[in-house]
């Protein structure tokens, strides 16, 4: 290699590890394995979409690594993306153990510097190819949690996901990964200053993507006076973290009131022709007037996205207080799916990958002389559909921590609130979206069972769709909105209805009556997840908070302890919906092969965090002294019976009715 230059060079994955005796290295400044169920859940997705698709390759991102050779040894030390290439590393180990013929390339190729935990958690997965893919808790107790809690994601991705359940697919995906995937190794020159490097890294300006150029593309269809507005607006829709009243008049709340009314609630222009009218004039001190020139044509938008932004006042919390549930990319796509009124609930229709190429298909199936209007109308719908998916959308909110916490699930729309201490002008107040204008600011749940339904649903379909591209419900919700003429009069009813028959119609696919009814890892998570939802409903458990499970517990297990005491249900019902819980891959580990009264009696705590159905499956297992056959297949009949009353329901009804 060069000493003194950049080497990239373009690799499957199968290319990655097999030059011998070539080890990988993380280093001991880079942070421990810390993605989860919803990151490698997407990576996973991606892969497969594009293996379904045909993609001759798909181009997973980069790999910087500085290289170490001693005698006829290499390894490279991860400088970037150590978080993928060990998730890489353990899917490997995962494949190993469908495929026909071991993949033994990668073993004992990754390593953790001066840390044995991560370094042992690795080996352990590695040699459960051989020996199996599972192993006691306790076995594990001194490795990393995060390596194996990414261990058990795969694995149960892999086993339950319903495009991969047969050994043929399977094999399918295993070959895609290791010959069709390819990322690029970039070894850094010998001398690298590492820390400049990191510092280089860190504050480089934002790269040109499918985003700007879909921006720059739809700019060129308008004139150049309405080019700046349709920057300006685009630029504030895409700070998805900020409500959009803020974002879009910065610093600058008298235009606020002109463009969202004097409580800031709603968008009260009427087409994009009056936000012209409004916006910013050429030389305003504004950031954001200042961002909206920036960007003319697509020539202009690659010589200008190498710049810096600057960070948002610090009188403006709500960027750091709320995060929202899609990145812009997937927003643009709801917007344009509502925009060309498609019903589609195809993952592919909200692929971001093929951003562009929606957009094109939209503008070219335009005559040429309306395409001017079509790129101002779906400007204006931009926006109005902003401040409502800001306002009925939920989000995290984090207001006890910092962003490296969980959060909590806010569903909240903004308002003008009071001047702060010192302030001269008013600042933003949230109220629950539904709550009347007079209301008083309140973080805790909604007090009113029918807004607290919304948001039981929605946090209900968040933790099962995981994927951007499968969050088809968010598209529902938006295309009811934005037939309402008056903002102010959507009640959490008509949204609830919305949410509820999209989950029913999932039900349904997922879970058909009849003599072929799924079992075992083959049903789908919105069975489970809208199983909890409906015992929520029955018992008013309004202090449950749906969280990110994916792991399919069997009660009884698979693996009986016979040193345990206590009943086992029969092999044959282990499969049964009445057996089976979701909850998180750690508790699942936790539980392991204890007995049901012994989970019943030793994990309350955990039990009550995890899922409504498995409390009522502890609850009647500690009434009766045991879980057998008897009991299990009578709660099986009861889940099943609730879930198919629910179907055959019209209505929508309020919580505990």
């Amino acid at each position: 290699m060069s000493h003194d230059r950049l080497t990239p060079e373009l690799l499957t994955l199968e290319e990655v590890f097999e030059e011998n005796s070539a080890t990988y290295t993380i280093p001991v400044y880079q942070r421990n394995y810390a993605w989860r169920a919803e990151q490698i859940e997407q990576l996973l997705s991606d892969v497969h979409d594009a293996a379904s698709n045909g993609e001759a390759r798909y181009f997973l991102g980069n790999l910087v690594v500085t290289e170490r050779k001693t005698g006829d040894k290499y390894d490279y030390e991860v400088i970037d993306g150590q978080q993928r290439l060990t998730t890489l590393y353990l899917l490997l180990a995962i494949l190993d153990q469908y495929s026909e013929h071991s993949y033994q390339k990668h073993w004992d190729r990754l390593r953790y510097e001066s840390r044995p935990r991560a370094t042992a958690a690795l080996r352990r997965v590695v040699n459960a190819s051989s020996s199996g893919p599972t192993w006691a808790p306790e076995e594990a107790v001194n490795e990393d949690p995060g390596i194996h809690e990414g261990y058990n994601v795969i694995r149960q991705y892999m086993q339950q996901h319903y495009r991969l359940r047969d050994e043929e697919a399977r094999k399918q995906f295993a070959d895609y990964l290791r010959f069709h995937v390819t990322v690029v190794r970039a070894s850094l020159p010998v001398n690298t200053d590492l820390n400049r490097y990191f510092e280089i890294m860190n504050t480089r300006g934002q790269q040109l993507d499918q985003v700007d150029i879909v921006k720059a593309r739809l700019m060129s269809h308008l004139p150049d006076a309405e080019q700046e507005t349709f920057g300006w607006l685009w630029s504030a829709c895409a700070e998805m973290d900020s409500y959009v009243q803020m974002s879009l008049t910065r610093n600058d709340p008298a235009l606020r009131t002109e463009i969202f009314g004097s409580d800031w609630q709603w968008l009260v222009l009427r087409d994009f022709s009056e936000l012209v009218a409004k916006r910013l004039p050429p030389g305003s001190s504004s950031r954001a007037a200042k961002q909206l020139t920036r960007t003319m044509s697509l020539c202009e938008a690659l010589s200008v996205y190498g710049t810096v932004g600057e960070p948002p006042p610090e009188d403006e919390p709500d960027n750091m207080r709320f995060r929202s549930t899609i990145q812009f990319p997937f927003f643009l796509l709801h917007v344009l799916k509502v925009h060309q009124e498609s019903g589609s609930s195809a993952d592919g229709q909200l692929d971001d990958k093929r951003l562009i190429m929606f957009f094109e298909q939209a503008v070219q199936s335009q005559p040429r002389e309306h395409r001017a209007e079509w790129v101002r109308r779906f400007g204006y719908r931009l926006l109005r559909l902003r401040v409502f998916f800001d306002a009925f959308i939920l989000k995290r909110q984090y207001t006890g921590g910092t962003a490296e916490e969980d959060g909590d699930w806010s569903l909240q729309r903004l308002l003008r609130g009071r001047a702060r201490p010192g302030k001269s002008s008013a600042s933003p107040r949230y109220l629950h979206s539904f709550q009347p204008s007079t209301a008083e600011d309140d973080d805790s749940l909604p007090n009113n069972s029918v807004d607290l339904d919304v948001l039981l649903l929605q946090s209900m379909l968040r933790v099962t769709y995981t994927a951007p591209r499968t969050m088809h419900w968010i598209t529902r919700v938006l295309e009811k909105l934005d037939a309402t003429e008056d903002p102010g009069l959507i009640t959490s009813a008509e949204v609830g209805m919305v949410l509820r028959s999209y989950a029913r119609m999932r039900v349904r696919d997922a879970y058909p009556a009849g003599p072929n009814e799924p079992t075992g890892f083959e049903i789908e998570r919105i069975v489970f997840t809208y199983l909890d939802y409906l015992l929520l409903r029955e018992d008013q458990k309004t202090n449950f908070r749906f969280g990110f499970r994916n792991s399919i517990e069997h009660f009884s297990p698979q693996g009986q302890d016979q040193e345990q005491t206590g009943d086992f249900a029969s092999r044959e019902n282990l499969n049964l919906l009445g057996n089976l819980a979701l909850v998180t891959v750690g508790a699942n580990s936790k539980f392991s092969n204890n007995s049901p009264l012994a989970k019943a009696l030793n994990y309350k705590g955990a039990i009550q965090a995890q899922s409504p159905k498995l409390q009522l499956m502890a609850q009647i297992t500690e009434r009766h002294n045991k879980w057998d056959d008897d009991l299990l297949t009578r709660h099986h009949g009861d889940m099943v019976a609730l879930l198919r009353q629910d179907l055959a329901a019209r209505e929508i009804t309020n919580l505990g009715d």
